[in-house]
Parts: structure tokens; C-alpha cells; sequence
């Protein structure tokens, strides 16, 4: 009897530190994949500034409350970023070259409508470059397409 209450201790220590791992891998796991999609932005703002394109930094949302709204509710389909880096990857979506995994169309209504397969994020933005939304839709390429045809009734 003594010999299990001296071991119990030490099983619960065990589990705990291995849940502690466990915590601590998935959430550096899910930090490295937002800081990789961070990363991938600067080439692609660059592409877009040699192509002539881009609004840059200085356009995003109408206003600050839109960008709040906005990151409230889709800031967490990006995982674990700030308000700026929400507003940044926004930005570099827009601005990005077309082609490969970037599709664009452009509404009868002008608005123009992203979708990056890669990152399964969509946007949606003005033809003066303020951005009207941007998340990652649940149906995807799907979504985007049904946006594209929207505009064009």
C-alpha cells in the first residue's frame, strides 16, 4: 500500500508534464504556421510592387471600426494574430500578383473579389483598393466563385 501512494504522486507529475509537452508543441505548431504565412507576405508585396500594383500599407478598411468588426469576427480563422497582422495579410492578398494560386475576378459592380488556394483565404475589396472583407470561407473555392457570379446578374 505504501508503494502505490509513494508512486501516485509521480504519475500524476508524469501526466502532467506530458500534457504540459503536448500544450506547448501544438500551440508552437500553430504560432510557426501563422509566423510562416507572416513571412510569405513581404514576397508578395514585393511582386506586386514590381508589377505596378498595390495600394501598400496605407489603404485597408473604411475605417477603424470596420477593421475591428472584421477582426472580431474572422481574426481567428488566421490563428493566433494581431489586429495588424490580420489587416497586413489583407493587405497582401490584394496587392498580390494574379496567377497560380491567386485567383481574381472583377464584378460587373467593381468589386473585385481574391481567393488565394493555397491559404484558403478570400477578399473582397473596392476598385480604390478599401478593403470590404476578408476571411477564409468553410466552402472555400466555392464561396469564392459564388461571390464572382454575385456581381454579375
Amino acid at each position: 500500500m505504501k508503494f502505490r501512494s509513494r508512486g501516485f504522486p509521480w504519475r500524476r507529475l508524469l501526466s502532467a508534464a506530458l500534457a504540459a509537452v503536448a500544450i506547448f508543441l501544438f500551440w508552437s505548431q500553430v504560432s510557426e504556421r501563422g509566423q510562416r504565412e507572416i513571412a510569405r507576405g513581404p514576397a508578395i508585396s514585393a511582386e506586386a510592387r514590381e508589377a505596378g500594383q498595390g495600394w501598400g500599407s496605407g489603404m485597408g478598411f473604411a475605417d477603424q471600426r470596420r477593421l475591428d468588426e472584421h477582426y472580431q469576427k474572422h481574426g481567428s480563422e488566421f490563428g493566433r494574430i494581431t489586429k495588424q497582422d490580420y489587416l497586413r495579410q489583407a493587405q497582401l492578398l490584394r496587392d498580390a500578383k494574379v496567377g497560380g494560386p491567386i485567383q481574381e475576378t472583377v464584378r460587373r459592380d467593381g468589386v473585385v473579389t481574391r481567393f488565394d488556394r493555397d491559404t484558403g483565404a478570400f477578399i473582397a475589396f473596392n476598385s480604390n483598393g478599401i478593403i470590404r472583407t476578408f476571411f477564409k470561407p468553410n466552402d472555400g473555392e466555392r464561396y469564392y466563385r459564388r461571390q464572382a457570379e454575385r456581381g454579375n446578374d
